[in-house]
């Protein structure tokens, strides 16, 4: 059953499948496995493509990664400066409020997603960033400004990916749209954060399994493409 409602202060809002509720929207998957959240922010402009793509590689996956089942959660964010920062931090809070979340996979421009890193670093959250190839390069290095807790937990899914023909249509079919190249690197960060929750350690040897971040944010890096 499908649920819809506005976004309300201290609420969340849920949706199950492939639903959306304007601001912010959360899947929720049925079943006894351990659960955790999946979380996208991305800017008006971007926010349909952004998800689409995340959701598709999510529905690939049949909500699922290594023991884990996968709840989708989403935020839409401002267009304009300053405002467009300012609701990334709010959007990277809301994920720290989630007891379940994993990782943030976040559509911005480089200035508010390096706000947002940063603030998840503090808490060894990790996150996949659609920036550009500058933010690529400093996203590698554990030494970068973002990273206070001395620990790189930030990948940017490759800048130069062009969207594959098959892909595409497949994406067409499914959501009616063409889709973009962000929705393509969207679809990409979204399988590297599942991908990496299937690894070895990240669910932990407790019954039941619980979430091991810092071995989630470690994955995340390990499997990392375009660092030297």
């Amino acid at each position: 059953m499908r649920r819809r409602a506005r976004l309300a202060a201290g609420l969340t809002c849920l949706v199950v499948a492939v639903g959306g509720c304007g601001a912010q929207s959360k899947s929720s998957q049925p079943g006894n496995a351990p659960t955790v959240s999946l979380w996208t922010s991305a800017t008006s402009a971007d926010y349909r493509q952004v998800n689409d793509g995340a959701r598709l590689a999510l529905a690939e996956a049949g909500g699922k990664a290594g023991v884990f089942r996968v709840n989708y959660a989403a935020r839409e964010l401002s267009d304009a400066e300053p405002q467009t920062t300012a609701d990334a931090l709010a959007a990277a809070r809301l994920t720290l409020q989630d007891t379940q979340s994993s990782a943030m996979l976040t559509g911005l421009g480089d200035a508010p997603a390096k706000a947002a890193i940063t603030l998840l670093n503090e808490a060894g959250i990790g996150t996949v960033s659609l920036g550009d190839a500058t933010l690529r390069t400093a996203a590698c290095s554990s030494r970068s400004d973002f990273y206070p807790n001395g620990r790189a937990t930030a990948v940017v899914v490759n800048p130069d990916a062009a969207v594959p023909a098959s892909w595409a249509s497949t994406f067409r079919k499914t959501y009616g749209i063409a889709p973009t190249v962000k929705a393509f690197r969207a679809y990409e960060g979204a399988w590297a954060i599942l991908t990496a929750l299937a690894q070895p350690g990240v669910a932990t040897t407790d019954s039941p399994p619980r979430l091991n971040r810092d071995a989630l944010a470690t994955a995340l890096v390990r499997e990392q493409r375009g660092c030297a």
